[in-house]
């Protein structure tokens, strides 16, 4: 039986591709969006920087988590929304949130 919950989450791979062309991953956790239109909500600013700072604030919304991250000194890095403002700071990192969300929601995968 199918259950409606206007609250779910899911998990997901993402996949950051890092200068130099090292992909590594690790599993975001997610909330679905209230409405599909979210889904294709266009980031606006007036120049780059208000794109990027409206970018990561869309990004908080849904993205609620993670595993497997881990720190340079060993251990895994716990979510905070401070941890993940540090992390949305990284370019390869917000676009590859960016990419694992939609894929999620749209329900598509790249091909390797």
């Amino acid at each position: 039986m199918f259950v409606f919950d206007p609250d779910f989450t899911f998990e997901w791979p993402v996949k950051v591709q890092l200068p130099g062309g090292e992909v590594t991953e690790f599993t975001g956790r997610f909330r679905m969006p209230e409405d599909e239109k979210d889904i294709f909500e266009r980031v606006t600013g007036e120049d780059t920087l208000s794109m990027i700072d409206a970018a990561r604030a869309r990004l908080c919304k849904y993205w609620i988590g993670w595993s497997g991250i881990q720190v340079k000194d060993g251990g895994e890095l716990p979510f905070s929304d401070a941890n993940r403002q540090n992390l949305l700071k990284q370019r390869p990192i917000r676009m590859a949130v960016d990419h694992a969300l939609f894929e999620a929601l749209i329900g598509m995968r790249e091909k390797n």
